[in-house]
């Protein structure tokens, strides 16, 4: 028979990785809890993807909102997140209650220190954390303008953790498509959500796989 064009190739390739993410996708029960708790390393951008999406959801959905920002292994002193709060009339608390409050909100965020990726007591100490706010979706925040042996290297760090996706910040610094893919086969973690850029609401949006295919073909010829 006629050998593949290069074109058929890539489409076959991609049907096989946008069923291997539906998968993944599906398996994480993603977008059924009502709280979204954000973790990662210091930098990567965790608490700005927060306002944004905080930002979206209240403004654009007009859904309720309230927000945790909460101390971790080290103290949490993203101090605008809580000004950000006050903008959007969002309640911004520093404690997690012992008890559920009778405060019905369709959305709760949970804001929390950056942990070294080499450090595995605070990790653990995370994770033991994070078990206060279930059922919860934990979402790992990475730069996606590192490396592709960095970001797989910190995602297995964090992989203790009941990890459901990935948040993938600073697409504006030119990242190649192509490093999302081998990422999520790596990683086995589906990329739920895509952000570039500092300013806020700014570029901040669900991910599928279709998008990461969209990227590709934008930045690179096939």
């Amino acid at each position: 028979g006629t050998a593949k064009t290069l074109r058929e190739q890539f489409v076959s390739v991609q049907e096989i990785l946008v069923e291997y993410w539906s998968r993944l996708a599906e398996g994480g029960g993603v977008g059924t809890q009502r709280t979204r708790v954000l973790v990662g390393t210091s930098g990567v951008g965790k608490t700005t993807c927060l306002c944004k999406w905080l930002t979206q959801e209240v403004l654009l959905q007009n859904r309720s909102a309230r927000v945790w920002r909460l101390d971790g292994s080290t103290a949490n002193t993203a101090e605008f997140l809580s000004i950000h709060g006050e903008i959007l009339g969002v309640s911004v608390e520093r404690i997690w209650p012992s008890e559920p409050g009778a405060e019905a909100v369709q959305l709760q965020f949970v804001d929390l220190p950056g942990v070294s990726a080499e450090n595995k007591e605070s990790i653990n100490a995370l994770a033991a954390q994070i078990e206060m706010f279930q059922p919860a979706q934990v979402l790992l925040v990475l730069n996606s303008a590192y490396d592709l042996t960095h970001l797989v290297a910190h995602a297995r760090a964090f992989a203790s953790l009941p990890l459901d996706g990935l948040i993938l910040t600073h697409l504006d610094e030119d990242s190649r498509w192509s490093k999302f893919w081998n990422l999520l086969l790596g990683t086995g973690l589906p990329v739920l959500y895509l952000s570039g850029g500092q300013n806020i609401p700014g570029d901040f949006a669900s991910a599928s796989p279709h998008t990461l295919f969209d990227i590709g073909l934008d930045r690179e010829t096939v």
